[in-house]
């Protein structure tokens, strides 16, 4: 990456072509180990990405120590003035066995486990996959493991706020769940990642009814019992959640 090729460029310098601050972003990276960026994912303006936002995009990228990840670069246009705080927000939660873990970061750059679409899907997909073809059983063991996950981070105090819509922003990745795009998160306030998942099972998943009848959740019960959680945040409300959303106790 001494000699930058177009890609490189590209990445770096996103969304424009070529930029002034090309030189010094290539700097940090090589003095961090940063071998190579690697061309994979999908095109997005004219350049390929692993994913994209309004902030950032990231790219796979090869380091000398960590070997392959996911690399999210700051865009040029983007309003926020640094990664740093999303970093440390992510760097919390993959201490928690919930998030990918990170491997470095500055203002501009989070470098991060990549998380490789053949063993990672998004729970959305999962949800829909199983509701249409697997058993009752499989439909129970994968979102009671997504309600762990957001429990431990709730009693962490770490609020994703954007699990309203869940999207790609659950992983699912084999037996493990990885919640991913920490730029909008919190540590302030109550955290509510459980209450948004919930509401969004409930009532606007495509399949929120047949989730309904077939663990036979007993809605009213649910919502009653997520406002106490809100304010406990308590493991005996949490599994009070579970049991009225026809899933198993610990």
């Amino acid at each position: 990456m001494n000699r930058p090729d177009d890609y490189v460029s590209r990445v770096l310098c996103f969304p424009q072509a070529h930029c002034r601050e090309l030189d010094g972003r290539l700097k940090r990276l090589v003095d961090a180990g940063f071998t190579s960026l690697v061309e994979e994912g999908i095109s997005f303006l004219d350049v390929r990405v692993l994913g994209k936002g309004y902030s950032s995009i990231v790219v796979l990228a090869e380091n000398r120590d960590f070997g392959l990840g996911a690399l999210k670069v700051r865009r040029l246009d983007s309003r926020r003035e640094s990664l740093i705080g999303e970093a440390l927000m992510l760097n919390e939660a993959s201490k928690l066995g919930v998030a990918p873990k990170v491997f470095w970061y500055d203002a501009d750059f989070i470098f991060m486990e990549y998380l490789n679409p053949s063993q990672c899907q998004p729970f959305t997909q999962v949800l829909t996959k199983v509701l249409e073809e697997g058993s009752l059983e499989e439909l129970k063991t994968l979102i009671s493991k997504v309600f762990e996950a957001l429990y431990i981070l709730d009693k962490k105090g770490l609020y994703h706020r954007e699990l309203n819509r869940p999207g790609t922003h659950i992983m699912i990745c084999g037996d493990s769940v990885r919640i991913i795009d920490w730029e909008s998160a919190s540590s302030v306030g109550k955290p509510s990642n459980l209450a948004q998942v919930v509401s969004f099972l409930l009532y606007r998943h495509k399949y929120s009814d047949m989730i309904i009848e077939r663990l036979g959740v007993r809605v009213d019960l649910v919502k009653r019992k997520l406002k106490d959680y809100k304010n406990t945040l308590s493991e005996n409300d949490f599994e009070a959640i579970k049991l009225n959303f026809g899933l198993t106790r610990r």
